[in-house]
This record gives structure tokens, sequence and C-alpha cells, in this order.
């Protein structure tokens, strides 16, 4: 709307309001239900009877308007009052800045570190905001005292705009709160966790504005807005702060009088809103008005209602978020605002969250910060181009980890845990840094020399890099132009109260001696190779021990746990024991024990059930035998994972019971969240009980994650079927189907790595048919395995309806698909696999064609990786027009694909869309392998590919002689791999547009004599160093990220910065 027509539009709105109020005769009386009223709607005749009587309404007032205030319409046509105007939208257009400002603020003070920070500056300033907001109510006239009033209003309103946020942008970055000012946060199709984390990150807030007394109108906007009002609905603590809880489904009343008289209805008065005013008034209420009408003054919802002594809110929730100045409010949410978190990591962790193999790692990463904004910068500062995924899961898994310390900040310590963990021989200077820099910080000269004589250093020059790390790191921060360096308080405050012994992949021989034990809060000693430990170490304090990945290591002394009274984590996994001492069975305090991956570790003692506080019992990757019985005592246990061994003909089976899991363990379980049952498909002993134990499992009622191999499909319908498992709401991995023979798995690791990746699987095997529970269970699914299914000519059998939430679909050796879809127009209005992302196709010996019949437009939109391997019937992969539904594709594998002769298959495209083949045909391929193709020409028939094109590898196509320019036109394209003869011999066709290029700098050869496979790897992991190291070179100064906050020595903070 035009600014200089917003006062005008304002009296005229009132006016309809008025109208619409006085006059609702149209309006269907509500009917009391259970929980809500029946929604109100206008008929088309009353609509038709009601319209004109509103626009006389509109234009009696419009028209007493200028002549009450001498604005004819010619001089408002001829702009003579545009300074007066003028005079009124200036500082209303600084006062919807002033809002956003304000807005933010709350929104960043609502996350830690900063929601325990000390806040009070930024309340006032907030006060004072809303005192300006409710003047600007008051104004309704344009009298002469009004602009007065308007020019001191303006003057204010730039005071407060000038309000400084040094303490905040010491955790978030200038450049994200500009960006917040601007417009919400633009992520691109935000993962479904993420708008999770945002959903969860704004109940938060919303339970702290609600304790807020001056806070009474909130409005939540963007999607997902209901999601929270009825997450905060739900929360006990609200349930006992409030004596009314109302839930408004406001999309279907146009004005306030239809909303107050279902929330009168609600509450068993009829139409009865004198009765209602008086009840609320008395009474603290809490009214959730969803979907709420934007042109609704909120201001106007329940004036009758307001009293000081009582607490009394109304939340709010809009598709959009632009404001109208009808729906002004003390507390705007807008959901996209809470991917903070997120916006934050990405800057400051690098390109490699833009890889899809650790997008969904970082994103995980973030979830464990619960919204720290110290913790996840540090977090993403320590995985900066870090590309070993087991580095990711342990970070992950240390965030993960339970309060067992006497720091209140849980979440950064895990954070310093992990960092601290891989920090070598820093983390010595780290500490001392803790206990004995001064507050206001030190000369960076003197802290170095103080390393040194200490003998914590050897050279100055070790600690310069040892201090350009931490501060890289954010361990520290440096001001005075680099001069000086000082600890956050936070930090800090976690390190004096933590004590770490840190010795965790150094390649120690040795375990530490007794008296480096003692003292210790927390041990890392994972990744080493000693094969002894102490026989046994006093450790009064001792919290956390982490052995893991000591492949040496066989046994555990006896009394090694002797004198370990608190121990509540305790990690063995990847080590060779056996089993385990005793004295294990004596901590009392344990509550998380992991032996993950301990392939030689085969029975679980029965005095395990001694552990009465278990929360987390990882054996998966283990080679027990069966679970004993005692395991049932273990009634707090959350977690468990098993694997258990096949059964072996061989074994003396009369020492075991034929059951691997008791009758009767799985019902004490009940507090089990997470339950993981892998089992050897072979195994009689499970195929013999599997029934009971499903029946047993279908009790748990908590569980929110499950693993199970079920033989028979039939076996589905204990859980789909009248089971008290929540199955759309939670995560599952399920294998279903007999394995007939013995199965040596073909696919690559990476494959099974991206199905497993996924918190919905369903794998499928040796099926016959399309069986209706398989058909339910994939339509919750978004990862598919369908392995070796017998009958099934192409995936669309299974349903494209189906599949509407499918993100990773792996098929192999499926020997009757002949076609992956066979889309007809009905299915689905056309649109087929909208979510799928990554496509793997393996020895699929009658596989002809991939897509087939009509693709409705997002089908396929965002794939984003394409394998192909060993087709020998498939001739086509892409026609010309396929490619303009794959605007994601970002990596295209295809290998053992004798027939292909062309990537994409044109038809003399020139002579029918001239215009369109100066584009590409992928905007964002970046990877592209061919391999073991005989018959392959031409890669895209001379046609432009990506202009982002980074990586390509031809290996054994004998027939591809020649390349077009246009075919490797990227100014990224960093490697190309092929065999170096094939590469001497190489020609290139003529273009009209570009020179043959010269590539020679960026080949890399695959001798004859090479192993192809172990090359790439080496090729590979080169590029990922170049990489690391050109980031690093242009890696901006952290200053950029963060400021360092304020010291007490004079300094101004725009003089401090980071070195």
């Amino acid at each position: 709307m035009d600014p200089k027509r917003r006062k005008t539009q304002d009296f005229a709105d009132k006016a309809d309001s008025t109208a619409t109020d006085t006059g609702n005769s149209g309006i269907a009386e509500s009917q009391a239900t259970d929980s809500k009223a029946e929604p109100v709607e206008l008929n088309a005749e009353t609509r038709k009877s009601h319209y004109p009587k509103l626009m006389e309404n509109r234009k009696s007032t419009l028209n007493g308007f200028r002549e009450h205030h001498g604005l004819p319409r010619r001089q408002r046509e001829q702009g003579r009052l545009g300074q007066q105007w003028w005079s009124i939208y200036h500082p209303l257009k600084k006062l919807k800045e002033l809002n956003r400002k304000k807005d933010i603020v709350c929104l960043i003070l609502s996350y830690p570190p900063m929601n325990s920070a000390n806040k009070e500056r930024h309340k006032n300033w907030v006060r004072d905001v809303l005192k300006i907001n409710h003047k600007l109510r008051e104004m309704e006239t344009f009298s002469s005292q009004q602009k007065t009033s308007f020019s001191e209003l303006s003057s204010e309103i730039t005071t407060l705009l000038d309000h400084s946020l040094d303490d905040i942008e010491a955790y978030v970055p200038p450049m994200i709160i500009e960006k917040m000012c601007e417009k919400t946060l633009q992520v691109t199709e935000p993962d479904e966790k993420l708008r999770n984390l945002a959903v969860n990150f704004a109940t938060r807030q919303i339970l702290e504005e609600i304790e807020n007394p001056e806070v009474r109108r909130i409005r939540i906007s963007e999607r997902d807005g209901i999601r929270v009002t009825s997450a905060v609905k739900d929360l006990p603590q609200i349930r006992k702060r409030f004596n009314i809880i109302i839930q408004v489904d406001a999309s279907s009343y146009p004005n306030i009088k239809g909303i107050e008289e279902n929330i009168a209805t609600q509450l068993g008065f009829s139409l009865d809103i004198w009765v209602l005013n008086s009840i609320l008034k008395n009474t603290s209420f809490l009214i959730f008005l969803d979907d709420l009408y934007e042109r609704i003054d909120l201001y106007e919802v329940g004036r009758k209602w307001w009293n000081s002594k009582n607490i009394q809110k109304i939340v709010c929730s809009t598709g959009s978020h632009e404001v109208h100045q009808r729906m002004a409010v003390d507390r705007q949410i807008r959901l996209e605002d809470h991917l903070l978190s997120w916006e934050l990591f990405c800057l400051n962790v690098g390109k490699i969250v833009h890889s899809s193999s650790f997008q969904h790692r970082a994103i995980d990463v973030v979830q464990k910060c619960s919204g720290h904004l110290l913790a996840v910068a540090l977090m993403a500062r320590a995985l900066k181009m870090v590309f070993d995924v087991s580095i990711w899961e342990h970070a992950s898994y240390i965030l993960s980890l339970s309060h067992r310390s006497q720091s209140k900040d849980t979440v950064l310590y895990n954070a310093l845990a992990f960092i601290l963990g891989r920090s070598g021989s820093a983390d010595k200077c780290v500490n001392y840094c803790a206990f004995y820099m001064e507050r206001e910080g030190v000369d960076k000269v003197d802290l170095i020399q103080e390393w040194i004589r200490h003998a914590l250093i050897s050279t100055f020059d070790e600690g310069e890099k040892i201090v350009h790390d931490l501060v890289s790191a954010f361990l520290l921060e440096s001001f005075q132009n680099g001069y000086f360096v000082q600890m956050r308080d936070e930090i800090r405050e976690v390190l004096v109260n933590s004590q770490f012994l840190l010795q965790g992949g150094k390649g120690l021989t040795k375990a530490p001696k007794d008296e480096a034990w003692e003292e210790a809060s927390e041990i890392h000693l994972m990744n080493n190779k000693f094969s002894e430990l102490p026989k046994s170490p006093n450790c009064p304090q001792l919290c956390a021990l982490f052995l893991q990945k000591n492949p040496s290591l066989r046994v555990i002394p006896p009394l090694f746990f002797q004198h370990m009274p608190i121990l509540q984590i305790l990690d063995l996994s990847h080590t060779k024991i056996r089993s385990l001492p005793q004295s294990l069975y004596g901590l009392a305090q344990l509550q998380r024990l992991f032996l993950r991956g301990c392939k030689l570790f085969m029975e679980l003692p029965p005095e395990v059930g001694k552990l009465s506080n278990l929360k987390v019992l990882d054996l998966e990757g283990t080679e027990i035998v069966r679970l004993p019985v005692d395991v049932g005592k273990l009634t707090n246990l959350t977690c468990l994972k098993m694997s258990f061994c096949g059964d072996n003909d061989n074994r003396k089976d009369n020492q075991y019971s034929n059951r691997i899991i008791p009758q009767g363990v799985m019902p004490n379980l009940f507090h089990l969240k997470e339950l993981i049952i892998d089992v050897n498909p072979n195994d009689k002993r499970w195929n013999a009980n599997v029934e009971e134990i499903v029946e047993e499992v279908c009790n748990l009622d908590r569980l929110e994650a499950l693993q199970l191999y079920f033989p028979e499909v039939l076996l589905l319908n204990n859980l789909m079927d009248g089971s008290s498992i929540n199955l759309p709401g939670m995560r599952f991995r399920f294998t279903v189907g007999s394995h007939l023979k013995p199965i040596i798995s073909r696919l690559p690791l990476e494959a099974i790595a991206k199905f497993e990746e996924e918190e919905r699987c369903l794998k499928y095997v040796n099926g016959k048919g399309v069986p209706t529970k398989i058909e339910e269970v994939l339509e919750l699914t978004t990862a598919l395995f369908l392995d070796r299914h017998s009958t099934a000519t192409s995936l669309s059998e299974f349903g494209i309806e189906n599949m509407r939430n499918l993100k990773v679909c792996v098929l192999g050796e499926c020997d009757e698909i002949q076609t992956i879809t066979d889309a007809d127009e009905d299915d689905d209005g056309g649109v087929v696999l909208k979510s799928l992302e990554y496509l793997n196709l393996y020895y699929m010996k009658n596989l002809r064609s991939i897509w087939k019949g009509p693709l409705g437009w997002c089908s396929l939109s965002r794939l984003k990786s394409l394998v192909l391997h060993t087709c020998p019937q498939l001739t086509t992969i892409f026609t010309w027009n396929e490619t303009f539904y794959l605007t994601n594709l970002e990596e295209l594998v295809v290998e053992d694909c004798p027939k292909i002769e062309s990537i994409v298959v044109t038809h003399d495209p020139t002579g029918t869309k001239p215009m369109l083949w100066t584009n590409y045909l992928f905007s964002k391929l970046k990877k592209i392998s061919l391999h073991y193709m005989p018959k392959l020409v031409s890669i895209s028939n001379g046609l432009r590919i990506s202009p982002i094109l980074e990586w390509m590898s031809f290996y054994d196509c004998p027939s591809l002689k020649t390349l077009s320019p246009e075919e490797v036109h990227s100014n990224e394209l960093k490697v190309i791999i092929g065999g170096a003869e094939w590469w001497r011999e190489l020609k290139w066709n003529k273009s009209e547009w570009l020179q043959p290029p010269n590539l020679d700098a960026i080949f890399h050869p695959i001798e004859k004599d090479t192993y192809f496979v172990t090359r790439l790897a080496e090729i590979n992991d080169q590029l990922q160093a170049r990489m690391q190291e050109t980031e690093l070179s242009q890696q901006s100064v952290p200053g950029d990220s963060l400021k360092a906050p304020a010291v007490q020595d004079g300094t101004s903070s725009k003089q401090k910065q980071f070195a």
C-alpha cells in the first residue's frame, strides 16, 4: 500500500470493522463442540447484500475525513500535502525498522548463552520501544498538536534505533543481524529437521515471552506457525500456568465478533459476550488464534479482558511475515528467523556444509547444540574442512552425552570436550589460559613467553601458530589489532570447573600412569595403540572414560573399575575385549555403556542386571549369542542396541536357550525410546520366535526409533494394526523378506551408507508382487532398498503416490524391472518422485529406460545424485526434454552400461528450440563419472553440460575419441581423469563459439598397471587437500563472524578485532 494512504486506509478499515461488528446478521451462529466451535462462513446471498453497505460506509467515512481536515480531492491529487504526509510516513517507516530490530533482539536473547546473560539493558530498551508503539496508536487525528507529536516521535525513534548490540554481536555476527533486519533468513527449501528445529526454538521463545508481563500479544508468522501454537498448548507447564486455554481456527472469522463468539461458545457461554468479558478479565488466560486474518486489528480483540493482576496472552499465527498495520503486536516471531543457529554454523564451517554427504551430519550437530550460539560457532570452526565422516559422527556422539560435570553449561562443556580432544598439544595451552590468564586479556608476546617458561611449548614460532589456531577456533579472541588476546568468560568457567585428561588420537603405546587419573573428571584415551591399562587407578572424580578405537586392547584388569565411584559414561567400542571384569558391575552410577563394534565380545553376563541406573546399552556390532534375562532388570533403559551372531550348527546348543531374547524381557523395558535388534537372517532361533518378540515390542509405546528384521511380510500386520507404536512419528529401519540364499552384497559401501543415513528406511528382499503392508510402510518411508525383487517390471507398480516422501532409492538385481517410473497423466497429477534426492541402480540386467511416460512439473526436481552400474540393456539415460526437470542434479555416475552412446539423447534440437541451446543442460552438476562404456561416443552431443562442473572422470571408454569445448566449459573445473594414452589421442571438435581448451594442468592420468579405484581415491584425497589449503588461505578473519566481547581496559568495541 502507498504509505501516504496508510492513515486513510486505517480509518477505512476501522469503518469496515465497525460496520461488520454491528451488522453481523449474515454470520452463522457458532455451534458448541467438545473443543472448538464450528467454522463460520458468509454465504453468497449474505455477501451480495452486505457488500454495498460496507462500500457506502467506507465512502461516507472517507469523504467526511477529507472535509474535516480540509483535504480536497484535487489538492491530494496534485500532491500539495506531500510534505505533511512525509512527516507522518517517515517516522512510521523508522518505527517499522525499530520494531524489526526489537523482535530480532528478543529472539537472539532467547538463545543460550545470551538467555543467561545480563539482559537488563536490552529489556529497558524493549520497554521504551513498546511505549513508542502505544503512543502511535493514540494518535488518531492529524491535528497540529499531533504534528508536533510526530516530530517528537521521530526523534525518539531515531535515538532508539541507535541502541548498541555489541554484546549480541559477540555471538551473532553483524552481517547475519543485518540480513535478518532486511528480510527473513533465506534457506533454500529447509530440511524437515531444520523446520523442526525452528519450531522447537520458537516454542522456547514463546515460553520465555509468556513470563513477561509487558508482552500481551504475540504473532508467529510463516508456515508451521500452527505447529508452534499446538506444541505450546500441550506443554504441562502451560496447563498449570493458565486457568483458561483456548485454540481458535481464526481463518473462519473475518471479524472480531466471530472470534469472540467462538471463544464464548467454547467456554459454554453461548453468545453472551458480556459474560465472556467478565470471566476473562478476572482470570489468567492463553488464547491461540490460528491462521488469523491479517487485517484484523489484534489490539481490538478482547479490549475488555485485560487485567494487570492476571497473566493474559493472545498468540496468533499467520501465513505471511509481512505485518499489516492493523496486526501490530508486542512481539512478532518469524519462524525462519529461528534458523539462526543453522545460518551461523554454515557461515563458519565453510563449503563442506553444501556437500550432500555432510549436510545431514551438519544438521545433526546443530540440532545437538540446542541453539547454543557459542557452541554452534565453536563446533563449526572445529569441523571446517573435515572430510572424515567418523569425526563428524564422534562430534554428534559427544554433543549428545548427558550432564557429567560441575559446569552448568552442558552443551558448551560437550563442545569443548570434543574440540580439546582434537587439539593435540594445544590443550595444555588452553588450560593455562583458563587458569592463569587475566580476564581483561594479556599481551600475546607475554603469553607465548609464559607458555615457553612452563615448558608447554618449545619455540616462539610454535606459540605464534598455536595462538593463531586458538583465535581461529574461537577459543581465544584478539583485540587491539591482534596484539592482545583474551578468553571468553563462558569458556573459562567450563574449563576451570572441569578437569580433562585429553590424550586421544596421539598414538600412545602406553596408557597414562596412575597419578594422571586421580584429578580428572573426564578422560579421553580413544584411538591409541596401548594394550594395557593401569591395574586399579584411583579416580574419585571421574565421570566419563573414553577408551574406544584401541585395537590392541584385549583385556581389562579385574580391579580396574574399583575406584571409580561416580563413573557415568564408559565407551569400550571397537576394542578386542572378549569379556568385562567383575569390578564393572559395581559402578552404581553408570548410565551409558558402549561396546559397539567389539566383534570378539560374545557373552553378556547376567551381572549386567546390577547396573540399575543404566540408560544406554549399546551392543551393536558385537557377536553375542543371546541376551541374558537379567537385562529385564534394567528398567531405566531408554536405548538398547543389540547384534546377535548367526546360528552355528557346530556350537553346543544345549548350553543356550532356543531364544536369543528371553520371553518377558521386552515388556519390562517400558522406558525404551530406541531399540535396535540386528540378527543374522539365517538364524533359526530368530525365525522361530520373531512373532512373539514383535508382539512384545509393539507394546513399547514410548519408542521413537526401531530397527527390526521381518522374515515374512505378514509380520508387519502386528506393527501396523493395533500396535501401541506411533509408526508415522518415529524413525525406523525395517528389513522385510526371507533371505533364501547367502547374500554377497555387490553394492558399494557409499550406497549402503546413503541408504542408512535416512530416518525411515525400508529394505524389501526377495519379494514377489506388491503386498498391501509394504505399500503402507512405503508411504512413510524416506529410503527404499529394493533387493532382488522377482516380479516387478517397474518401480511404479509400488504406487507413485506411495513414494511422495522418498528421498533415497536403491535398486539391486531386480531382474524383471525394465523401467523405473512408468507414469500416466493420472498418477499423482503426473508428478513423479518429487522428493527423491539419490537414485542408485545396480546389476539391473533387463533395465531399458529410467523414465517412461509423461513427467509433470516438480518431477525429480530434487534429484541430486544418479548412479547407474551394470545395466547391460540400458540405451537411454536422458532425453533432452527430461533435463529440464533435473534442476538440482549434482552428481552423475555411469559404469558398465555397454549400450550407452551418449548421456543425453537429442533429436535435432537446433531445428526445434534454437534459443535454448545457449543454456546448460544441468545448472548444478558438479561431478560426472563415465567408466567401462565401450560404445560411448559423446557426452552431450556438443551441448554445454554445467557452469559449475568440477570433476570429470573417464575410464575404459574406447569409442570416446572426441570432446567438444562446450562439454567441458566450466570455470570451476578442477579435475579431469582418464587413461594417459586416451588423453594424448583425444581430438577436439570445432566450435563456433569456444576455442579448444588447454586442460593439461588439471588432467590426472590413470596408468594401465594402476588399480583404477585406488587411483580415484588418491585423486579425490588430493583434491580435498588442495581445497582445504585454498579455503584456509582465503579464510576471512574470525572477526567477520563474531566480535570480541567487551574488555575492561577502556578500549572501545570498534577497536577490538580478531587477528
